[in-house]
């Protein structure tokens, strides 16, 4: 029996490297950008193509340019990283594949240079830790995943204030505080159903919206807060007012024949009818929410799925799979 083969012992291998051992791996697959201001941005990515699916963050100090080799500082972490919010320039939240809540902040190391340190971290979802969204005190976030269960937490105590499981009964893809707001969010999820919520009440979900297919993405319009956007999983997306009174269908469109994926408001007080708009596609599309999302602007430059979208400073940014970040000059004027 000599002459076989030994079994291959890759396996073993694999399994008892840690993360120092693994070869430097490019995270080309880029999930979402967050801007603070000019000298606070971070960038967040997602290894997928790789027997470790790890994750990066990015931290920069200028907004001009976001080359990997050019960020102030960066972090790996030990499973992908879905989204990440700022509660301070110099504080951030993101959250992961593996169900993990972790803070981080820039701290001075003993020679005067600054590192990203782990402030902090639970992992109390039971699944992927797919959205978050921060509260206007900052202190306080609402978190979602795909087990179905929406957390509000104290982030200075990392524990969750709340935990609602089951909020909806499918895997929640989106939540999203009201602008102002201590204790109202919304969110949605595949089981085709958007709630808003306010956790100072008994029962604290109301439902604005149901459709027969899945519901993907949904923002607040942080000038006209009654104002919320929805996404499908049909490529649809719909504007309710969710004043009292009622929940009123405003209007809607096909933005795209694939999913949704994330909605952002122009906070620019001087264009707040704009609404960016990302699918399951390379392209990107600005909408006029107030003439019935006629699009105002397209861009298709990216060559993979367009995950992140922020606004700053009158322009809009987006990131994608295909590893490169995109800053888009988006006026009303420029018609397509």
């Amino acid at each position: 029996m000599d002459f076989l083969t030994p079994p291959n012992l890759n396996t073993d291998v694999y399994r008892n490297m840690t993360i120092t051992d693994r070869p430097p791996l490019l995270n080309k697959h880029l999930q979402f950008i967050n801007i603070y201001n000019e000298k606070s941005a971070i960038l967040g990515a997602s290894n997928l193509a790789d027997r470790y699916w790890n994750g990066a963050v990015w931290y920069y100090n200028d907004i001009k340019e976001f080359d990997r080799d050019k960020a102030f500082l960066h972090v790996k972490t030990e499973s992908g990283v879905c989204d990440g919010i700022f509660l301070q320039h110099d504080k951030f939240v993101i959250g992961q594949d593996s169900g993990t809540l972790q803070v981080f902040d820039l701290s001075k190391k003993s020679n005067n240079s600054k590192e990203l340190q782990c402030a902090g971290y639970a992992t109390l979802h039971d699944d992927c830790l797919l959205t978050l969204s921060a509260f206007d005190d900052k202190n306080h976030i609402v978190s979602g995943g795909m087990d179905c269960c929406i957390k509000v937490w104290d982030i200075s105590e990392l524990i969750a204030t709340y935990s609602f499981n089951f909020a909806h009964t499918d895997l929640i893809t989106c939540v999203d505080v009201k602008p102002g707001s201590n204790t109202e969010f919304v969110s949605t999820s595949y089981d085709c159903e958007a709630l808003m919520w306010d956790v100072r009440l008994t029962k604290p979900a109301q439902s604005i919206l149901k459709k027969n297919v899945g519901l993907t993405a949904i923002c607040w319009s942080p000038n006209k807060p009654n104002i919320v956007a929805i996404g499908t999983d049909g490529g649809e997306v719909v504007i309710v007012d969710t004043r009292k009174g009622g929940v009123k269908l405003l209007s809607k469109s096909i933005a795209s024949f694939r999913p949704v994926h994330r909605l952002v408001f122009n906070p620019d007080s001087g264009r707040v009818e704009e609404l960016a708009v990302c699918s399951d596609d390379v392209l990107i599309e600005v909408c006029d929410v107030n003439n019935r999302l006629s699009v105002v602007y397209k861009d298709n430059r990216h060559t993979d799925f367009v995950r992140g979208l922020t606004w700053f400073d009158r322009h809009l940014y987006s990131c994608s799979w295909d590893n490169v970040v995109l800053k888009h000059t988006t006026k009303s004027q420029n018609n397509v």
